[in-house]
């Protein structure tokens, strides 16, 4: 009988202790869940409001999460240097690590910031959207683009608890910053008393207010751990640190940064693509997207602490448990993916009837949720095994195969079937699908030759 599950490969000594799956797992589903649900809330408040906006929102929020893939360069690639220097026992690089990421981060964030909002209206119009709907994801897009620096900030703090073994930091402050954003949006839509922001605007800044709270919240505490662990920011050094420690933070945090830069813009072009076929389709989708997205949590938080485990057991050189355990985490991915999106398309009627009562969106939406089944069923190959090789230190190979994915099947083939042979949305779907069987299945080849074990940063 096959072994489903082997509790000793989900444990690893560090010098900060016993280090478990489950005890990383349930922190990171926990956050990621939460941030979902701050969007779903978003999403379910403005369709009281009218679908156009739901459409303006969505929009540009999909270009808004392009842009912050720019900043997960840096927390990714800090992530993994702090976990391959941990698990080697060598704690002063991975401190310096995280504070050069912080001062790089910070400054490259704020130049991000202010150029995105200065550009916010050609960046919608690329969208194919206009009238209303583009004048509102151009105000949505411009205010919460001013102020991205806060999200960018906070995204690097939460990578380096977690990167020390300490997620459910991140996930207590994200409770927090989700219902204080719930909050503000319930004020703002629904306006119980005369409250000072409106509509689509006010979501914006509900957005901006909510992180701006977290990241004081998370920059005390991380001030806290660092001097728990003995380190003191000396500003005569601090630079030299960051030109010392940022090299190999960038070298690892560029290719995936550049990988998940691809699928972002991918994923905008394909939106322009739907564009083209109707704003009813644009709001199929996002609707869509946020119910399937919680079956993507669930896959993408078991990968995320996937690729810190093995980080931790590649700096240690446990090449053979980190080998074991990524399999063992494959075969439980799969599993819940199949599972959760076929519930999902069986009552996705009812849960679709939530957001709006559109007939025409109801019937496209029920046919998409089966279709993505069989999206979720790859995607599961690509939470473990991207996440896997770049958490051993293997960027390179992932980027390149992400890149051609991304752009000749996921793009191409969207506007092929979705546009010139008619199947709009379905086809979009159809292509969804081929893309993520195309990387999962590459990824797959590439764990099981075992090339990322030579990648290790600290041996």
């Amino acid at each position: 009988m096959i072994q489903l599950y082997n509790k000793n490969l989900c444990r690893v000594e560090t010098s900060q202790g016993t280090m478990t799956l489950s005890g990383i797992f349930i922190p990171f589903f926990l956050e990621m869940f939460l941030m979902n649900f701050m969007g779903t809330v978003n999403t379910f408040m403005l369709s009281f409001f009218s679908d156009d906006a739901v459409a303006a929102v969505g929009t540009a929020s999909q270009f808004s999460g392009m842009i912050a893939t720019f900043y997960a360069v840096i927390g990714t690639g800090a992530s993994i240097v702090i976990s391959h220097n941990l698990g080697a026992n060598e704690k002063k690089p991975a401190a310096d690590a995280a504070v050069s990421a912080l001062i790089v981060g910070g400054l490259f964030s704020l130049a991000v910031s202010a150029a995105a909002s200065a550009f916010a209206r050609p960046f919608m119009t690329l969208m194919h959207i206009e009238g209303a709907v583009l004048d509102d994801a151009e105000t949505y897009f411009k205010i919460c683009m001013r102020y991205s620096f806060l999200g960018a900030l906070f995204s690097i703090i939460s990578s380096i608890f977690k990167s020390y073994g300490k997620p459910r930091i991140s996930v207590g402050v994200s409770l927090g910053m989700n219902l204080l954003n719930a909050l503000l949006n319930y004020l703002v839509i629904f306006q119980p008393f005369r409250f000072p922001l409106h509509g689509v605007s006010g979501i914006a800044w509900c957005n901006n207010i909510s992180r701006a709270a977290a990241l004081l919240v998370m920059s005390a505490l991380l001030c806290r751990l660092l001097h728990g662990l003995g380190f003191r920011l000396d500003l005569r050094n601090s630079f030299t640190h960051c030109l010392k420690m940022i090299i190999p933070v960038l070298k690892v945090g560029i290719p995936g940064g550049i990988s998940s830069l691809s699928y972002n813009i991918s994923q905008t072009v394909t939106t322009s693509i739907i564009a083209i076929v109707g704003m009813t389709a644009i709001s199929t989708k996002i609707y869509v997207s946020n119910l399937v997205f919680y079956v993507y949590v669930l896959g993408m938080s078991l990968g995320l602490s996937t690729s810190l485990m093995i980080g931790w057991l590649s700096g240690a050189g446990k090449f053979e448990q980190a080998y074991r355990l990524n399999l063992q985490n494959l075969k439980i991915t799969l599993v819940l993916n199949v599972t959760l999106s076929l519930l999902l398309f069986l009552f996705g009627r009812p849960l679709l009837s939530l957001f709006t009562s559109d007939p025409e969106i109801l019937k496209a939406g029920s046919t998409l949720l089966l279709l993505d089944i069989f999206v979720e069923l790859f995607r599961g190959f690509n939470h473990i095994e991207e996440n896997s090789l770049r958490g051993a230190g293997d960027v390179v190979f992932p980027m390149v195969v992400s890149i051609c994915s991304c752009w000749v099947i996921s793009v191409l083939l969207s506007y092929l079937l979705g546009v010139r042979a008619g199947l709009g949305l379905n086809g979009c779907w159809i292509a969804f699908a081929l893309d993520e069987a195309f990387r999962g299945v590459n990824y797959f080849f590439r764990w099981r030759s075992r090339k990322w074990a030579k990648k290790a940063l600290c041996h």
